[in-house]
């Protein structure tokens, strides 16, 4: 029913956006915020930014990541962040943005989803908005130095017997790519190697962050 209900408001979102005006009925579910950006449940849809912006918190402070983004029931013991918005809504506004899933790679029969950057976002102690790539909280172990950001393909989860796995599973963002999951990294080792980053400790994790996911579109 969650994936019928969420189908429902990305085919009403998808006719209202091109003709939205101030003294249009939205959708229902949704709420149009003072700059024109829209509040879909927890996920802030900033249209002109073409991104989608999210609650979250971290999880791990050091150790091996095998998880970027898990759900409160998903592999947690080895998940970098953690949020409770779930993988069918974020697949759906990613739809809504214009991304395709597709392969975790390229070069296939399949062509490769598209690119999504992820961004954390807080406010300092002096109150002002702080932005940095996730990539700066994790550790290649093969360089011993941050991660580069190459991006993270959106393969998108499938639904099986009703269930959209990415939600059951617990998965919203892999770096080891086994299970059901929205994001997946396009690192030709992250399918046969589950050691591959661990947590920057050197990197201050600040409370009260917003995840950004934002497609190379």
């Amino acid at each position: 029913m969650r994936t019928l209900r969420w189908s429902l408001v990305f085919c009403a979102l998808l006719a209202f956006l091109p003709r939205l005006r101030a003294e249009e009925t939205l959708p229902p579910g949704v709420q149009k915020l003072p700059n024109g950006d829209l509040l879909v449940s927890s996920i802030t849809v900033r249209r002109t930014a073409r991104e989608l912006a999210f609650p979250g918190a971290f999880q791990l402070e050091g150790g091996s990541l095998e998880v970027i983004l898990a759900h409160p029931h998903g592999r947690v013991h080895e998940a970098l962040l953690v949020t409770e918005v779930s993988a069918i809504q974020l697949q759906t506004m990613l739809y809504l943005l214009g991304a395709k899933n597709g392969a975790r790679l390229p070069g296939g029969l399949v062509p490769q989803g598209t690119l999504v950057d992820i961004f954390l976002e807080w406010k300092d102690a002096e109150g002002k908005l702080q932005r940095k790539p996730v990539e700066h909280w994790i550790i290649d172990t093969r360089t011993n130095k941050e991660m580069k950001p190459i991006g993270w393909t959106f393969v998108g989860s499938v639904v099986k017997n009703g269930t959209f796995l990415a939600d059951s599973e617990g998965n919203v963002v892999l770096n080891y790519s086994v299970g059901a999951t929205v994001l997946d990294l396009p690192d030709t080792e992250s399918f046969e190697e589950d050691t591959l980053h661990i947590v920057n400790k050197a990197a201050p994790q600040p409370k009260d962050i917003t995840i950004v996911f934002k497609p190379r579109l």
